[in-house]
């Protein structure tokens, strides 16, 4: 058998552990965000620790840190989502219940998640972008991709001058990946090596759901550590600022919407411009910023 993710050998059956995750009502369906979570302060670690009895956070050493080469109106800028982006024609991403590892199971976790990799092409028509996640609520981005994958409003700043120009390849991975050596191996053995053939100077990385943000922390980690300058932005603080990435932007916007409310045109380009700007600002590893910006529903 390969380790794949939603994979069950012909013959297999559910376990009677599976079957009782499977009843267990105190796992909300993805949609259900309380208001309280948009509070300063709140905690996204305590939260999944709370639905997952005996999960602790990734443990991080150091920071790494790369200072940019160029400048911004000079660089070749990438995006790097983990809120499950594919575009139309590409094998979705792999949302159902899968075989979990007894460890993991034990944490109540429902699968293993899917840690495959979707290559998005610059030119890519919008409307052709999709969204197979189930543990966040993409409402949103379902309407507008830029809530997201940012990518048109990407091409805006290139036809600014405000960067240098897009890269001709972008990424997107479904974050919800309990086991995080698999999506870290994805990053290493597919990410950077794309990152370094397309010449990329600067890489703009955000998640989907609360454990995507762990997982969208420890990606941009490696990307930066070998050696491409990169900034996240993220709406689970306490999880990006816990794994030390070298700089990032924070905001108190739902799951699923870091770059601001579908339509809201002018607040994905602040958000964005917002986050480069720290690759010309931050001189030292683990600034994060706090973006003002408040939660409106256009």
């Amino acid at each position: 058998m390969t380790e794949r993710e939603g994979s069950r050998p012909a013959g297999i059956r559910r376990s009677a552990d599976e079957d009782e995750l499977d009843r267990d009502s105190d796992l909300l369906p993805a949609g259900i965000q309380s208001l309280h979570t948009l509070r300063p302060g709140y905690s996204w670690i305590r939260h999944l620790e709370s639905r997952h009895p005996g999960w602790r956070l990734s443990r991080a050493e150091g920071f790494p840190f790369t200072l940019p080469s160029r400048h911004l109106s000079d660089s070749r800028v990438a995006l790097v989502s983990l809120a499950g982006v594919y575009l139309k024609g590409q094998k979705p991403f792999t949302t159902s219940p899968g075989v979990v590892t007894p460890e993991y199971r034990a944490m109540k976790f429902r699968d293993r998640g899917d840690w495959s990799l979707r290559e998005i092409p610059v030119d890519c028509e919008p409307s052709r972008l999709l969204i197979a996640h189930a543990h966040y609520d993409h409402t949103e981005a379902d309407e507008d991709i830029n809530c997201v994958f940012p990518l048109p409003r990407l091409w805006e700043l290139e036809v600014e001058g405000f960067i240098g120009e897009c890269a001709p390849v972008h990424y997107s991975l479904m974050g919800y990946v309990p086991e995080v050596r698999l999506i870290v191996g994805t990053c290493v053995r597919q990410i950077i090596p794309g990152l370094r053939d397309a010449g990329v100077h600067a890489v703009v990385v955000s998640g989907g759901c609360e454990l995507s943000h762990q997982s969208a922390s420890l990606v941009q980690r490696e990307i930066e550590a070998a050696g491409i300058p990169t900034v996240s932005v993220s709406v689970c603080r306490d999880i990006t600022e816990r794994l030390h990435v070298p700089r990032a932007v924070t905001l108190r916007f739902p799951l699923g919407n870091p770059f601001g409310a579908a339509m809201d045109t002018p607040m994905h380009s602040r958000i964005l411009k917002d986050a480069l700007n720290l690759l010309e600002t931050v001189q030292a590893p683990g600034e994060i910023v706090d973006l003002p910006y408040e939660w409106v529903k256009v």
